[in-house]
């Protein structure tokens, strides 16, 4: 059986894979493949390891890895062979495929031109933190913990009196 697993870096910003999410259900319910998950390879839940033993619990038994990057950078060209090796060895019977990272795939266009035609001025940039500030946790790593800025959380006394 076929599983597809977005593979993102991941973020200490709280609520920063609601999006790798929101795409990962928009997957299943085009039915992609019968297994669809995330998996990250660092910061954020689930691990992709983690993730790599879900899928095999489920009975998957070809992983389609679909890199969750615009170029294939770094984390793309090295650290992505190296997880896949590592979840390879711990999984030698389940196959591995690669996807290519975003990159210059057409059909990104679409998106760009509908960004642009809804763009908003400064009061909006911050639109996307807004709303992954919805699924929120208070959580000591994440660079708004503490701040006035942090949704979840109120800021510590002695950061009110630095203010």
């Amino acid at each position: 059986m076929d599983a597809t697993v977005l593979f993102s870096h991941g973020s200490l910003l709280c609520g920063a894979g609601e999006a790798l999410l929101a795409h990962a259900e928009r997957l299943r319910r085009r039915g992609i493949s019968p297994i669809v998950a995330v998996g990250y390879l660092n910061y954020s839940d689930p691990p992709f390891l983690q993730t790599v033993g879900e899928c095999v619990e489920r009975g998957a038994t070809r992983i389609l890895v679909t890199p969750y990057f615009l170029v294939p950078g770094y984390f793309v060209k090295v650290d992505l062979p190296k997880t896949v090796a590592e979840a390879q060895a711990k999984f030698p019977e389940v196959e591995f495929v690669v996807a290519e990272a975003i990159g210059f795939d057409e059909r990104l266009a679409d998106a760009l031109i509908e960004s642009a035609r809804e763009a908003v001025g400064p009061a909006g940039w911050r639109q996307d933190l807004r709303r992954a500030s919805q699924f929120c946790r208070p959580d000591a790593k994440c660079p708004l913990y503490g701040t006035p800025n942090c949704p979840k959380q109120p800021m510590p006394v002695e950061c009110e009196q630095n203010q």
